[in-house]
């Protein structure tokens, strides 16, 4: 949805943007011009909000806009949506009548039944808070929270919206992948400080109250049924296979698995000692930690290129892969295993990015 969504929101803002500009050429060319009204001023404003909109996404990585910022300036489509309505509605004349003005209404319709949905969904989240019931520092920059209460049901890997309140100021909404296994009646997650909102994880308190709406995605291997395994993580892109690796444990699910593992530093390995100790627990599970940035690590060392996927997987011809990482690497295993064989619909990625 999100890859469609980028694109179309594109192409919405050329359309939208060409449509004021091609009535005034045809009204130059014809030698007339209607009276600036105040349904003008309504298609006018909703451009202005809707340029706006896109420009904050677009410019959202030179200018180094914070995630909080860049979801407030997205939330004015609510605003926009109507605005254009009522101006497209009530102003032209081909709308008013027919086909079209029955699929106008069933447009705005279907916005608002997904507006008043959104609602409730808010209200009923309030109701139900999760409460904090541990937090704990698990590498030296990431964190793993535990929260306790009601929550919905969802599949290893998928991930949630949370919001925390901590010190009674409760944050926006922000996706982090859940990495418990769905076995455990608690939820967890695991995140590292990268000097936004989860920088301020650590002041997070027990008995702090937390609002999870979830589930969210399709990146779990019970998506895709096999009997081997290969998971790829870069740095925090460990979170979906923990869940799903605590998952095959606690289920006794025997199937052959590789993790490979690219961090910087032998420190940035959280959860190493639970990892080692599933290499007993889970039939054929086969770790490797690739570290890029430290001169004495015995094990493999440097990026995770073709000559150490060769080494470790083998056989590229059977199985499911799964990846998730920083963007570039992620992109740029894909390729390689492209190359070695491994057919698009067995390639499967998690890219921590809403924007």
């Amino acid at each position: 949805m999100l890859g469609i969504h980028k694109p179309l929101g594109l192409i919405t803002l050329s359309a939208v943007t060409l449509h004021p500009l091609l009535i005034f050429i045809s009204e130059r060319l014809q030698g007339y011009s209607t009276p600036f009204g105040f349904l003008k001023l309504v298609g006018l404003t909703s451009l202005l909000l809707l340029w706006v909109t896109a420009g904050s996404a677009m410019l959202f990585s030179r200018v180094r806009m914070r995630y909080e910022s860049w979801l407030g300036i997205h939330r004015i489509g609510y605003l926009i949506l109507p605005l254009a309505f009522f101006h497209s509605f009530f102003m032209g004349t081909a709308l008013r009548q027919g086909f079209l003005r029955a699929f106008w209404l069933t447009l705005f319709l279907c916005f608002a039944a997904i507006l008043a949905a959104r609602i409730k969904r808010h209200y009923f989240l309030k109701r139900n808070p999760l409460k904090v019931s541990a937090i704990r520092q698990v590498t030296h920059d990431s964190w793993s929270i535990d929260l306790k209460g009601d929550h919905a049901g969802y599949l290893p890997g998928q991930f949630m919206f949370l919001k925390l309140k901590t010190k009674g100021l409760l944050s926006d909404s922000h996706p982090f992948t859940i990495s418990s296994s769905p076995t455990n009646k608690d939820l967890s997650i695991l995140a590292k400080s990268v000097g936004d909102f989860t920088s301020t994880l650590s002041q997070t308190e027990p008995s702090d109250q937390a609002y999870a709406d979830m589930p969210y995605g399709l990146f779990s291997f019970l998506n895709h049924d096999a009997d081997r395994y290969v998971f790829i993580a870069g740095g925090i892109g460990i979170t979906p296979f923990l869940s799903m690796l605590r998952f095959m444990r606690d289920k006794k699910i025997r199937k052959e698995v590789i993790l490979l593992w690219a961090n910087r530093h032998e420190r940035d390995i959280a959860f190493r000692p639970e990892l080692e100790k599933m290499t007993s627990e889970i039939s054929s599970f086969k770790p490797v930690y690739v570290l890029s940035r430290q001169a004495d690590w015995a094990g493999e060392k440097g990026r995770l290129d073709m000559e150490k996927l060769m080494r470790h997987v083998g056989d590229f011809k059977e199985g499911e892969f799964f990846i998730c990482g920083p963007p570039k690497m992620m992109s740029d295993l894909e390729r390689l295993l492209r190359t070695l064989g491994v057919t698009k619909g067995r390639i499967h990625t998690e890219r921590f990015n809403l924007r």
